[in-house]
């Protein structure tokens, strides 16, 4: 499911057969309640280019969430950190941390897209 999500979130399409985002999100935490790279990519993108007030609630959950994770893969904890640091506004410090992540997993959809998108943003093309 999480690759169903990403597509949605990638080309900006609404899969209806899944129910959209929610649905897609609800059959993915449905599946496994306690998915690590489907928490990492939902509260990443929930802190992400929003007014940091509106999303304290989140901020908060991504913080406990990289606190109290054990056992995550290495793929894991890069998307984790690359979260944290959009969650602090840190763009140019998460475009490298996807960088970094296409370094080691070159088929990363997800962050090649966010990596794309924040070198634009920053002027690094």
């Amino acid at each position: 499911m999480l690759d169903a999500l990403i597509n949605q979130c990638i080309y900006s399409y609404s899969d209806e057969q899944l129910g959209g985002w929610e649905g897609t999100t609800r059959k993915m935490f449905q599946a496994d309640p306690d998915f690590a790279m489907g928490t990492i990519f939902i509260l990443g993108l929930e802190c992400f280019g929003v007014n940091p007030e509106k999303t304290a609630g989140q901020r908060r959950k991504l913080i406990d969430f990289s606190k109290k994770s054990k056992n995550l893969t290495n793929l894991e904890i890069m998307h984790l950190k690359a979260a944290n640091l959009l969650s602090t506004e840190d763009i140019y410090g998460a475009m490298v941390a996807f960088e970094n992540i296409l370094a080691q997993y070159p088929l990363d959809a997800y962050a090649l897209h966010i990596a794309y998108f924040l070198a634009l943003t920053t002027g690094h093309t």
